[in-house]
């Protein structure tokens, strides 16, 4: 009994072992060993030895079979997401003006110190097109014509010339505009600030509903961009980003002890089938040569 059972556990012992220093012989030895100077055969062991080839093949198949530009867009396009961000911009555009505008804002710099710029920068330009506008000439040629026609036919029409009128007319003139020059800024300001304030508490959605915008009319807006948006940036990242090179580059910084760990972590348990399973082929052939 003991001689029949001696060939299936010795068969079983050498498939087991065998199998064994097979899944080894994948990691060890990490470096080649060298003896009288001549390098060992199956030194260093096969992943250690195979990593280059490995790291660009994992690169190649991911770029170009796993992570490909119409695998992307499809997940960034698929209604879920497309959703998703327009739902987080509507939520956006639904929060009063200023509280947007602060929480974008850098850290030196608020929305009143933005209100105030922007208020200065509108009211310097309104104050150009209004001195651009030379609106001394314009109140004396407005005024001597409704001044005229308030006159027409009375004796004081015989006695209005159009110099006389314009001499009393053009001092007019230029006060109101000096008057505008040197009140006009501060109105304007005092004006826009109140605008601004009042503008600050309203959302972007409300302004859009002032002008007839339904919120469906923005959320297709923002879809139609997000849509166009995907289309480009994806297909132009990934025209410039080495995805393949970057995988490899990767795998190839990563030390023997941290790719053992990633294989083992995924295969352990087929790894453990296959020296199992020499040790049951082990057994097998150890029976099957007591009957032959």
């Amino acid at each position: 009994m003991l001689e029949k059972l001696a060939g299936p556990v010795i068969g079983a012992l050498i498939g087991y072992c065998t199998n064994y220093i097979a899944v080894k012989m994948l990691f060890f030895p990490k470096k080649e060993v060298r003896f009288l100077g001549h390098k060992l055969p199956f030194t260093p062991g096969a992943i250690p030895k195979g990593k280059p080839r490995l790291a660009k093949a994992i690169g190649n198949i991911v770029a170009n079979d796993l992570l490909t530009q119409e695998d992307i867009k499809q997940k960034l396009l698929a209604p879920d997401a497309e959703n998703t961000v327009a739902d987080q911009i509507i939520r956006g555009l639904s929060t009063e003006l200023h509280r947007c505008i602060s929480s974008v804002c850098p850290a030196d710099m608020n929305y009143d110190v933005m209100k105030d710029k922007l208020i200065i920068n509108i009211s310097d330009q309104i104050m150009d097109s209004v001195q651009n506008m030379k609106l001394d000439e314009i109140l004396v040629q407005e005024a001597g014509k409704a001044v005229k026609e308030k006159t027409k036919g009375t004796m004081i029409d015989m006695f209005l010339s159009d110099k006389m009128l314009d001499s009393i007319l053009q001092p007019i003139g230029e006060k109101v505009v000096s008057y505008i020059d040197e009140k006009g800024p501060e109105f304007i300001r005092a004006e826009l600030d109140e605008k601004m304030d009042a503008l600050g508490e309203t959302s972007v959605l409300e302004l859009c509903d002032k002008m007839d915008i339904s919120e469906g009319a923005v959320r297709a807006m923002i879809s139609s961009v997000y849509q166009k948006a995907v289309d480009f940036v994806v297909g132009s990242l990934l025209e410039n980003l080495d995805i393949s090179g970057m995988i490899e580059e990767k795998v190839n910084a990563m030390d023997v002890d941290t790719l053992e760990d990633m294989v083992l972590h995924v295969m352990k348990s087929e790894l453990d089938m296959i020296v199992n399973l020499g040790a049951l082929v082990g057994a097998i052939l150890g029976i099957l040569n007591i009957f032959l």
